[in-house]
């Protein structure tokens, strides 16, 4: 069940893409600079920030478990769950549901993009309201699949901006959490970029080949 809008999110964010492809590079060089800029390595930090916020708003303790099994990073952590409003901002770059909650740590959208500098399917969900996902390989099929928009995506060999494009998702939450963040983690890289920054590949930045 497409609980949180999803559809209608994916809807208004090609509808934009269309009418200005120069947003869809803006949305693609603003994701990439997040996620491999100052985000890059604060990935842990991010989600234990989005943990704290959830423990806060929901007035309950904050408990964060992060397990890595099977190539999967996982985060769960109890407080108040996933609403249509956080996953909005986490669609959304730099606009965020915690922008005006008194006390929160962070903001729920702009350090969760680091996400994409380790997995290309991420997905969120809460025990009570429902879950999200967003994929690397959907939102290519997606852009792909429109003309116009086509040719941005061969002049940017393919990249796309990943957290764009929300879709319904539906798993199991831990007993004893109410939210549970998935990340399928990529294969390690096999050797440095020499061409840039020399961080692991793939992908350190747009310059990197493949």
């Amino acid at each position: 069940m497409d609980t949180f809008g999803t559809d209608r999110m994916r809807a208004a964010v090609l509808t934009a893409w269309k009418a200005s492809p120069a947003r869809f590079r803006e949305d693609a060089n603003a994701e990439e600079d997040f996620a491999l800029g100052g985000y890059r390595d604060r990935l842990i930090v991010e989600l234990a920030q989005n943990a704290a916020d959830a423990a806060l708003r929901a007035g309950v303790p904050g408990v964060l478990r992060l397990e890595l099994r099977d190539g999967v990073l996982t985060a769960a952590n109890t407080g108040a769950p996933l609403d249509a409003a956080g996953v909005e901002g986490l669609s959304t770059l730099r606009v965020s549901a915690k922008r005006d909650h008194v006390g929160a740590a962070g903001r729920f959208g702009v350090g969760f993009a680091a996400v994409v500098s380790v997995c290309d399917a991420p997905s969120v969900g809460s025990r009570s309201t429902g879950a999200v996902r967003w994929s690397r390989e959907e939102t290519t099929a997606v852009v792909a699949a429109e003309p116009v928009l086509a040719g941005e995506l061969a002049n940017r060999e393919g990249h796309v901006p990943l957290l764009r494009l929300p879709f319904p998702d539906s798993f199991e939450v831990p007993e004893g959490f109410e939210t549970l963040v998935r990340l399928p983690l990529r294969p390690p890289p096999s050797r440095p970029c020499a061409t840039c920054c020399r961080r692991p590949r793939p992908r350190c930045c747009s310059a990197c080949p493949r």
